[in-house]
């Protein structure tokens, strides 16, 4: 018999007492061999990543022919119940042999399939949804309006409510503690694959740069503007950033992360540095600006310090609780405020991207079909012309409603969600309201940086002589983003650590809410509406300058207050003076 086997029960209880295996199971842990050198371990992993790709295949194609069909519903000569059937078919094919076959072949990959899946129901059942108005409107003898505008309209609350019924379960999914551990172990990878193709394509861009050496003015025709060689530059230079920053900073740490690494603890700088950085730089680059010829060398490094620099500070401000030296949170690593900064430059950006382009698309085609802008449209083609030329249908005050569903709805839901996964993916047991307030306001800071820079460029063609006052109103809004994105990643906290979902809730909803009255406000002296139309640009500058620096002081004053209000409790130590006064303390 094995010696193992027989190993004295003194032993063993010691060794379980250690903390360490009995010498039995480590015994057959050492025999059985590791999952990828098992004879049948490689055919598996190679039968289930088939799998996978056959049922991604047998869905897209079947997703393909339910478009197809439902389309044809709405076409002169149809048969109907045969058309019916087809989709019945087709959708019964790809549940069978789409997302079963990988389910079972793939389970982890399907999961990451099905979420995918889910938001093109979605994204497709409102599309639908739009559609059939616009269907019931045109008059044209290929098209059945009323049988297609039902026919799309139940389809598309169909794909709705099984778009969000399954992207519900597939939340319900990633929750779980398995599941967590799995999309830590693969973001890392995900975030350096993501890292390297950003930081290849700013590295490509960056060579741009060259062919602004001894370069004139270029004219666009489209336009009809001229741009100078210093607008080329920063043009450039938001580009390249956009890129690169978010791109080095996920690479270096999915890479180090991948091979065990550790990170240094983070040590916020003080604020009132960060003011004097931003003001001189402020001052050097509206030297350049106001001089005859601007130079454009010296714009790159300085708009981008500009854009950064308010960011930093207050995301500071937040970490100390105070604008001097105060009583920095610990415990955060630099690893955690750079990538929640840089999640919030690439997965914020690209949800907010997303949801705002369709949402604003489909609040314009709404208020088209409600002035019956489609009546005389014959085919596909002459719909996307009168949604293109859409300024010709609508009003000003249309207009003005069009843009504050964008502004003042869809962004803050789609920002402040997007801004703070980061924080709820950096989030650790341990992690406090404090560090998680500190967390979201980097998230915030890198997505004020973006904006800085892709706005500062829209206002320096406007009017150069005031690069100053632009960027200095973008470290403003940069204030709302710290702010607010502070605020929902304390939400996150009292979400999953707390299970205060009533706080949380409340959280997010007055991150949302602040967000969207800025949004509002700046749409409405945007649209010039109501009384905004008898002011002139001066009046109009002048009322938006000293509102948003109202706003953002009070934005500013209230970051630190939050922090110190965050701070844990110290616990008073059993035995010692402090803990018998522990009831007058209360």
């Amino acid at each position: 018999m094995n010696h193992t086997e027989t190993a004295a029960p003194g032993a063993i209880a010691s060794s379980r007492r250690a903390g360490a295996a009995p010498p039995n199971i480590v015994a057959s842990r050492a025999r059985r061999a590791p999952r990828g050198t098992r004879p049948w371990g490689t055919w598996r992993i190679a039968v289930g990543w088939l799998g996978a790709v056959f049922g991604a295949i047998v869905i897209l194609v079947c997703l393909s022919v339910c478009g197809t069909l439902i389309w044809d519903l709405t076409q002169a000569g149809t048969d109907v119940p045969a058309t019916l059937i087809g989709i019945a078919v087709a959708a019964v094919a790809g549940v069978a042999l789409g997302m079963l076959p990988m389910w079972f072949a793939a389970r982890a990959v399907a999961k990451i399939a099905f979420s995918i899946l889910a938001l093109v129901l979605v994204t497709g059942g409102l599309a639908l949804l739009t559609a059939a108005p616009v269907v019931r409107q045109m008059n044209t003898p290929e098209l059945i309006e009323y049988r297609g505008f039902w026919m799309l309209t139940w389809f598309g609350l169909l794909t709705t409510l099984l778009g969000v019924a399954l992207a519900a379960l597939c939340v319900r999914w990633s929750v779980q503690k398995h599941a967590r551990r799995v999309l830590a172990r693969w973001s890392r990878l995900l975030g350096a694959g993501t890292g390297v193709l950003l930081s290849l394509w700013g590295l490509n861009l960056l060579f741009g740069f060259v062919s602004l050496i001894g370069g004139e003015a270029t004219f666009d025709e489209t336009s009809g503007e001229e741009f100078t060689v210093v607008e080329q530059a920063l043009l450039f230079t938001a580009i390249v950033a956009f890129t690169l920053v978010p791109g080095i900073t996920l690479t270096y740490h999915g890479i180090s992360a991948s091979m065990g690494e550790g990170s240094g603890e983070f040590r916020a700088p003080i604020f009132w540095i960060g003011v004097w950085a931003f003001a001189v730089v402020l001052l050097a680059g509206q030297a350049n600006m106001a001089a005859e010829s601007p130079s454009a060398a010296p714009m790159p490094p300085l708009h981008v310090l500009a854009a950064v620099i308010p960011g930093i500070t207050l995301a500071a401000l937040a970490a100390r609780g105070s604008p001097w030296r105060g009583e920095p949170v610990r415990g955060l690593s630099w690893r955690q405020v750079t990538l929640a900064a840089a999640i919030s430059m690439t997965v914020a950006v690209a949800i907010a991207v997303y949801v705002e382009t369709i949402g604003a698309l489909y609040a314009v085609i709404w208020l088209l079909v409600h002035n019956g802008a489609f009546e005389f449209a014959a085919n596909t083609d002459e719909v996307f012309e009168i949604i293109g030329d859409a300024t010709l249908y609508l009003s000003d005050n249309e207009q003005f409603v069009a843009g504050l569903i964008t502004a003042a709805v869809l962004a803050p839901v789609s920002e402040e969600f997007g801004k703070s996964l980061g924080v709820r993916f950096l989030m650790r047991p341990h992690t406090t309201r404090a560090q998680c307030f500190v967390l979201g306001a980097f998230a915030g800071a890198g997505f004020g940086f973006l904006e800085a820079l892709l706005y500062g460029i829209a206002g320096v063609a406007d009017d150069a002589d005031f690069w100053w006052a632009i960027m200095l109103i973008r470290g403003g809004s940069t204030s709302l983003h710290v702010l607010c994105t502070g605020l929902a990643g304390v939400g996150w906290w009292y979400w999953s650590r707390a299970k205060r979902h009533g706080l949380a809730l409340s959280l997010f909803g007055a991150a949302m809410l602040i967000h969207g009255l800025w949004n509002a406000f700046a749409t409405l002296l945007d649209s010039r509406i109501f009384f905004f139309d008898t002011l002139s640009n001066r009046a109009t500058e002048i009322i938006a300058y000293s509102v948003v620096a109202i706003v953002s002081a009070a934005m500013i004053a209230a970051i630190p207050l939050i922090a110190r209000r965050l701070r844990e409790p110290i616990a008073p130590v059993e035995g010692t003076p402090l803990a018998a006064m522990q009831p007058w303390l209360a």
